[in-house]
């Protein structure tokens, strides 16, 4: 059996969890200024929220016959994914701007990685018409409209 939009969707699940790993332990560090631990709590929620979305999309995919992901693609996808959990870091925060910020490029570069797969996956035209990029787009779209609201946020502040 080779690789689908499940193994993706793993993935993605495991970038969640790692952010979610570093909010709470800054929450943990910065839990007494007061409004860093709302807008922790508030991207912890986002993360659990995004957790549940991935899940609910693995269940509903998961009877469905889906395309393989060829398997150089899912080593050149995997090898991306694995680099990018790795350059995430715990920053030093100084500050609710400072978080905001770092939350903000951590976002930009999620979003980025998404459209470096769903690129990396399409190989001629009638790719961008399997259920594998379609659900692709969807995930990179929720991940654009969080950006938005986070940069709303850091402009209000």
């Amino acid at each position: 059996m080779g690789y689908n939009v499940i193994d993706l969707i793993n993935k993605a699940i495991n970038i969640s969890i790692r952010k979610q790993h570093i909010y709470e332990n800054i929450k943990q560090q910065k839990g007494d200024i007061p409004y860093m631990e709302i807008v922790l709590t508030v991207l912890i929620k986002q993360i659990d929220k995004t957790i549940k979305y991935y899940e609910i999309l693995k269940n509903e995919v998961a009877n469905k016959d889906f395309e393989e992901i060829d398997l150089g693609v899912y080593d050149k996808i995997s090898f991306l994914i694995n680099e990018f959990n790795q350059k995430i870091s715990e920053p030093q925060i100084n500050n609710v701007r400072n978080f905001l910020e770092f939350s903000l490029n951590l976002e930009k570069d999620t979003y980025a990685l998404f459209i470096d797969v769903q690129g990396r996956f399409v190989k001629n035209a009638s790719d961008i018409n399997t259920n594998t990029y379609i659900i692709l787009t969807n995930i990179i779209n929720k991940k654009a409209d969080f950006i938005t609201t986070l940069e709303e946020n850091i402009k209000w502040r």
